[in-house]
């Protein structure tokens, strides 16, 4: 979630090229994926669904009436008692195409692995749910209540966590200015969250050249949403955990 309309937050950096070559999690159905491999069957449907929603949304940018856009596709706190439906629509919505494509392809690689370990219906409720969480977060926690926000980082960031949770040493190949650095996932984890954590406490993050404390980015969403998606792990796949 961007906290401005603003570009210049590096999306495809932070998340979106972060290209996964991964085994199936403990609890999966389906078999291991490619490099390149499309998504199939229900995930085909739902992540193509997902993509052309947000694809539709930031066309409106593009060419429909920006105060519109705004009004209905962005969320801030002094604009929830009267458009509370911004809570989710801005969650579908990118005002630019890195933001946008980032977002999008964090959902391709890492959208399959958790449809298939929840199916579909659980898949949605989390990913929307997660949204929804992320929005609220970004709204109870910016010093102005004016600010608008936007972006489906919430959503994608609890996938991108539900992931990493349900198998910690995948290894992820993070593209850095084209040079590919592989990692395991829980070290790409730690790092990602970490830097939204100190962002959301308004402290410097250790590592100097990832620090993003001063950027548009809602780190209060993205917290949110990858707590949703670590919550709803430990809810469904513990030994006691409940499906939905």
């Amino acid at each position: 979630l961007r906290a401005t309309m603003l570009p210049g937050h590096g999306a495809l950096t932070r998340l979106g090229r972060a290209l996964a070559r991964r085994q199936a999690p403990r609890g999966a159905v389906s078999a291991r994926r490619g490099f390149i491999a499309m998504p199939q069957g229900d995930a085909a449907v739902v992540i193509g669904g997902l993509v052309a929603v947000n694809g539709v949304v930031y066309l409106g940018w593009q060419y429909a009436d920006p105060r519109f856009m705004q009004r209905h596709f962005t969320v801030s706190r002094a604009g929830l008692t009267s458009r509370p439906h911004t809570l989710i629509t801005s969650v579908f919505s990118h005002a630019d195409f890195s933001h946008l494509l980032g977002n999008m392809v964090t959902l391709f690689f890492f959208g399959p692995t958790v449809i298939a370990a929840t199916g579909t219906r659980a898949f949605l409720h989390l990913y929307l749910g997660s949204g929804l969480v992320g929005s609220g977060m970004f709204a109870a926690s910016t010093r102005n209540p004016y600010q608008p926000a936007l972006g489906a980082s919430g959503a994608v960031n609890a996938l991108l966590a539900y992931s990493i949770i349900s198998n910690p040493w995948q290894m992820i190949f993070v593209f850095a200015e084209f040079v590919p650095l592989p990692m395991p996932a829980i070290l790409y984890g730690a790092v990602f969250i970490g830097r939204d954590v100190t962002g959301m406490l308004g402290i410097p993050f250790p590592i100097p050249f990832l620090d993003k404390q001063h950027s548009s980015v809602g780190h209060a969403a993205h917290v949110g949403g990858a707590a949703c998606g670590v919550a709803y792990y430990f809810l469904t796949r513990g030994r006691y955990g409940m499906r939905f």
